[in-house]
């Protein structure tokens, strides 16, 4: 295996774990959206997908509540403000 493809490989392990590492509690939901800003193998990843991928939220019904905060299905983590970030929580919290 090449030099790339392990660090690729790599990354995209970090990806799915951070994903399948998904927990119905909005503290831990504001942490790491907080580390994923900063992250530049994980901001990329689009909030919708984070938050539905584990199957614990609906997609419809998130991706309605995005549309209602400003935010869309494509929206990634890199383009959350603090406020979007406090948004979520509130989201999660009501589940």
């Amino acid at each position: 295996m090449s030099k790339f493809t392990e660090i690729v490989a790599n990354i995209s392990l970090k990806r799915k774990e951070f994903i399948s590492d998904f927990e119905m509690n909005s503290d831990f939901i504001v942490k790491n959206l907080e580390m994923a800003y900063k992250d530049n193998e994980l901001n990329s990843i689009r909030v919708h997908k984070y938050l539905t991928e584990t199957k614990f939220l609906g997609k419809v019904e998130t991706a309605r509540y995005l549309d209602n905060i400003g935010l869309t299905e494509k929206t990634m983590i890199k383009e959350l403000t603090n406020e979007n970030i406090m948004n979520i929580k509130v989201f999660i919290d009501s589940k």
